[in-house]
């Protein structure tokens, strides 16, 4: 299985590719909360239509025509998924180019690389439209495998915990959700795919924020009198600690009266951590928050599995940048934070997001710059990741292969050493897809 962007253009002309809204939009909106972001966007001139402009200037003919179409599409999305985003998509797209321009970062760019993402999780669980064409492990699709975990309620007991109050609410008998049935294992196919794509498509709108966590850890070892390293966290924990999002910081599991006395210490360090060294928590607060202030309520009734499909991606969100906490300091010792790795029994969402995020390496710009004179230089917006391949073998591997050219094969290689030991040593590896029988993932480039 292929995945490129020439294959994403071609999957958008067939229609194959187009985004699941089978139970968006996923709230009512409270307008006039509405039209208080959108003035103070209007007040501060955060205009779009000028931010493409600006786009433009800066990156060429070639690069900006993959930009702007796709992020076109991305704002039709949003207007029923992510109603916000339009609000803060000037900042990402100058934050996306300065990521790109950055000597201290390899392939940090989000305005190609989140749509792009979204087209892999369709790919590989929905073959585009066509299940004969999506990825199967040991002969069955991998959506498949993924609702089997889901309704097998083991691992996945505490979406049943979120879900069971809140549905009989909405369905009356909501039992025949919950048992392995027809009508079961076709609504949870549609309400996987939808809740993997709102994730894939803004899983990465945290990097904003986490620059600015990364110039307070900066400045305070400068002597800066920033605030408490856990102010935030413990606010933070006030505010959404009984949401879904939280359920993977502890342990996949909603906590009850037999939770430690010594944990929510625990947790609080966790969070502060998280928001300080990774863009998956802020990310998914910031998803949360902004669909959380121009929400209706309680004056509307809203749909529970509307509001689910939002808190299932956030989790995902949070969730696909989390390695650094899971590891710790030392890739080559025993994880620090053992309860956070992604078990597909326990949390398929995340791991699909997370496989996808990994397989998309191709069309990413890297940036030449030749000095010419005294006061310009020339600026060149290449591409050096062709296509990514992802081959099932019969020893039960999954490889995954990256089509380099140029000098920067050198630097990928370089990445792929470490990020095999990251994500996919059988031990310790952040991902473990073993599960649904896929004993061994590797990476390499060619």
């Amino acid at each position: 299985m292929d995945f490129s962007f020439s294959d994403y253009q071609r999957g958008l002309k067939g229609g194959y590719y187009e985004p699941p809204v089978n139970f968006s939009p996923y709230m009512p909106i409270n307008i006039a909360e509405y039209k208080v972001l959108e003035n103070e966007h209007q007040k501060k001139n955060h205009n779009v239509d000028d931010c493409f402009k600006e786009l433009y200037k800066r990156v060429g003919w070639d690069y900006y025509w993959k930009v702007y179409p796709i992020q076109n599409r991305t704002l039709n999305y949003a207007q029923m998924s992510f109603p916000a985003y339009k609000f803060i998509l000037p900042e990402v797209l100058a934050d996306d180019w300065l990521a790109i321009v950055d000597w201290h970062k390899f392939q940090r760019d989000h305005a190609l690389h989140q749509p792009l993402t979204a087209y892999i999780v369709l790919k590989i669980l929905t073959g585009g439209r066509n299940i004969r064409n999506a990825l199967k492990i040991n002969g069955e699709p991998l959506l498949d495998h993924c609702v089997n975990k889901i309704l097998e309620w083991d691992g996945t007991a505490y979406i049943l915990k979120c879900l069971q109050s809140t549905l009989v609410e909405d369905f009356g008998n909501a039992n025949v959700l919950f048992e392995d049935n027809p009508i079961a294992r076709e609504f949870w196919k549609i309400l996987f795919v939808e809740a993997a794509y709102l994730a894939a498509v803004f899983h990465d709108m945290g990097y904003p924020w986490q620059y600015i966590n990364s110039l307070n850890s900066k400045l305070e070892h400068a002597g800066y009198p920033v605030d408490s390293p856990t102010s935030d966290a413990e606010k933070i924990i006030k505010v959404f600690g009984e949401r879904l999002l939280f359920c993977p910081l502890n342990g996949y599991r909603l906590l009850d009266r037999n939770t430690p006395s010594t944990w929510p210490n625990k947790l609080v360090g966790l969070a502060a951590k998280a928001l300080r060294e990774t863009h998956g928590l802020p990310g998914a607060i910031g998803f949360l928050y902004l669909n959380d202030v121009i929400k209706d309520f309680p004056t509307i009734k809203n749909f529970a599995i509307r509001q689910f499909c939002v808190e299932w991606a956030a989790m995902a969100i949070m969730m696909h940048d989390m390695t650094k906490i899971y590891w710790g300091d030392n890739l080559y010792a025993s994880p620090e934070n053992s309860h956070l790795r992604l078990n597909f029994d326990t949390d398929p969402l995340s791991c699909v997001i997370t496989l996808a995020d990994i397989i998309e390496d191709f069309e990413r710009p890297s940036v030449n710059f030749s000095p010419d004179g005294n006061t310009t230089a020339k600026v060149k917006y290449d591409s050096h990741c062709k296509y990514t391949r992802l081959e099932w073998e019969n020893d039960a591997t999954l490889k995954l292969s990256y089509k380099v050219t140029g000098n920067v094969r050198v630097k990928k290689e370089s990445f792929v050493k470490e990020d095999n030991r990251k994500y996919f040593d059988m031990q310790y590896g952040y991902l473990d897809f073993s599960s649904c029988g896929v004993e061994k993932i590797y990476m390499n480039v060619f």
